[in-house]
């Protein structure tokens, strides 16, 4: 995976994107940020993810930031534009180049990263199943990104 990083956050950010969103992010995801601040994917083999409930690979465009001023690559704007789409306890972390997004669960049963398809581009997609399982963890999801 190559990644063209938006920065770093520092601990205080962090923390500030957890109380703003009153979630608790996982470990992983939390030391991703504080590398990177998420960032842009390079378009290449490498970024294809596949989703076995769509029988489909995925490209994954860009994962989201909590610090970046470009508002469609920042966490924050995407969870207060679509706050009351969202399942309990979840955060989205980036998107795919159809405009799919990657969302994580971050605590319960059903914690982990999944693609949801909130444009419904495909066909098994409706308003009552368009969220679909990638990985338990952030760690797998960026193992999966490298291939």
């Amino acid at each position: 995976m190559k990644l063209k990083r938006f920065g770093i956050l520092n601990q205080e950010q962090i923390d500030n994107i957890e109380q703003i969103l009153g979630l608790e992010l996982p470990e992983d995801y939390k030391k991703f940020l504080g590398k990177t601040d998420g960032g842009v994917l390079e378009k290449d083999e490498s970024n294809k993810i596949y989703i076995d409930d769509l029988n489909v690979d995925i490209v994954i465009d860009v994962l989201y930031g909590g610090n970046v001023q470009e508002k469609n690559a920042n966490i924050l704007y995407w969870m207060e534009e679509l706050a009351g789409d969202l399942l309990d306890n979840t955060i989205i972390i980036g998107d795919d180049i159809l405009q799919g997004l990657i969302v994580m669960i971050c605590k319960g049963e059903n914690k982990g990263i999944y693609y949801w398809d909130d444009a419904y581009n495909f066909e098994s997609s409706d308003d009552k199943n368009n969220l679909y399982w990638i990985t338990g963890t952030f760690d797998n999801f960026l193992q999966l990104l490298q291939g």
